[in-house]
C-alpha cells in the first residue's frame, strides 16, 4: 500500500530536520555563492489505480508545505556546475535498468519523454543532454542510504536515474509507480534562495526514479495479462515524471469505481493516477507547460 511510500518519505522528512535544514524565510539575490548547497523540497509520485490510493506531494521542508511557494530554475545559474549550456539539461542514466521481458526500448524512452514536452512551441524552453555516469547512484537514492547529499553526484538539472526495486525510496509493496523529487538551493545558512530577483525559489535539481517492483512495458503490452502480473505502460510514466521534472503539477478529479479503483478526469498525462496507456500529452497538459514556461528565460 502507499502508506509505506509515504512512510518511506516521512523518514526521510526527519533526516531532513535532523541534518539541521531549519524552516526559513526565501532571501533575495546572494553574492557570495560558495556556501550555497541543496536541500530535499519536495517528491511528486503517480500510484497504480488498483490500490485505492492517490499519487499526491510530500514536502520536506514546512515552509514549502503550502504548496503555494513559487520556484523554477535560475537560467544560466552559476551554482549548477554541471551545465555547459545556460537553459536546462537533462541526464538518462544507463546503468539501472529493468529486466522485464516486455520493456525493448526503455533507454529510448527515458530520452523521447523529454523530447514530447520539449516539441510543444509555446516556449523559448530547449532541454540539452548531458552526458552522466551511467551508474552511480541518484543523489536522493544515496541520500537516503548515507544521509549525505552529495551534489558531486549531479550532472544535469533533470535527471531519468531509472528502476529500483525494493529500496528506501520504494518500501516493499508501495503503490507507487514513478517519483520526481526536487531540490532547492540554500545560502550558506540554509536559505531558500532567490538570486534572480523574481520572486520564486531557485530549483536546483530533479531526479526521477521507477519502481521495478511492478512489471512494465514499452512494446504495446499493457493491464491485466492471461497469466502472472498486470503490466504498466513505462512510457506513458516517463513522460508523466518529465511533467514533473519540467514543473508540470498534477491535475485531475480523482473518482472512485465500484471495485475500489480509482479513476482520473479528465484524463491526461499529469493525472496522480495511471490511467492505462497515453503517450501523447492533452490540452490540459499542453495548457500547463506552456503557462510555466511561457516567459522563459526571464519566468
Amino acid at each position: 500500500m502507499n502508506t509505506k511510500f509515504r512512510l518511506a518519505l516521512l523518514v526521510a522528512v526527519a533526516l531532513v530536520a535532523v541534518l539541521g535544514f531549519s524552516v526559513v524565510n526565501t532571501q533575495v539575490q546572494a553574492q557570495d555563492y560558495s556556501g550555497h548547497t541543496v536541500v530535499l523540497g519536495y517528491a511528486q509520485y503517480i500510484t497504480d489505480p488498483a490500490s485505492g490510493e492517490a499519487g499526491g506531494i510530500t514536502y520536506f521542508r514546512s515552509d514549502l508545505g503550502n504548496g503555494q511557494l513559487a520556484h523554477d530554475f535560475v537560467y544560466n545559474d552559476p551554482r549548477a556546475a554541471w551545465d555547459t549550456v545556460p537553459g536546462i539539461s537533462y541526464g538518462v542514466k544507463t546503468g539501472f535498468q529493468s529486466s522485464d521481458v516486455n520493456l525493448t526500448n526503455q533507454l529510448s524512452w527515458f530520452g523521447e519523454s523529454f523530447r514530447v514536452w520539449e516539441r510543444l512551441q509555446c516556449s523559448g524552453l530547449t532541454l540539452t543532454e548531458n552526458s552522466v555516469n551511467p551508474s552511480s547512484p541518484g543523489l536522493v537514492a544515496n541520500f537516503f542510504s548515507t544521509g549525505v547529499l552529495d551534489i558531486g553526484l549531479v550532472q544535469a538539472d533533470v535527471t531519468q536515474i531509472g528502476f529500483l526495486g525494493v529500496s528506501s525510496i520504494f518500501p516493499p509493496g508501495t503503490s507507487t509507480l514513478g517519483v520526481t523529487y526536487t531540490l532547492f538551493w540554500t545560502d550558506a545558512n540554509g536559505n531558500l534562495t532567490d538570486i534572480d530577483n523574481n520572486g520564486k525559489v531557485d530549483a536546483a535539481l530533479r531526479e526521477i526514479y521507477y519502481n521495478d517492483q511492478y512489471e512494465w512495458a514499452d512494446n504495446g503490452v499493457e493491464g491485466a495479462q492471461p497469466s502472472g502480473p498486470r503490466v504498466f505502460d513505462l512510457p506513458t510514466v516517463a513522460i508523466h515524471e518529465v511533467g514533473h521534472g519540467l514543473s508540470a503539477a498534477h491535475f485531475g478529479n480523482i473518482g472512485t469505481r465500484s471495485d475500489g479503483s480509482l479513476v482520473a478526469n479528465p484524463r491526461a498525462s499529469m493525472n496522480a493516477i495511471y490511467g492505462g496507456t497515453l503517450r501523447e500529452l492533452q490540452g490540459r497538459d499542453v495548457g500547463s507547460h506552456c503557462s510555466n514556461w511561457a516567459q522563459w528565460p526571464n519566468n
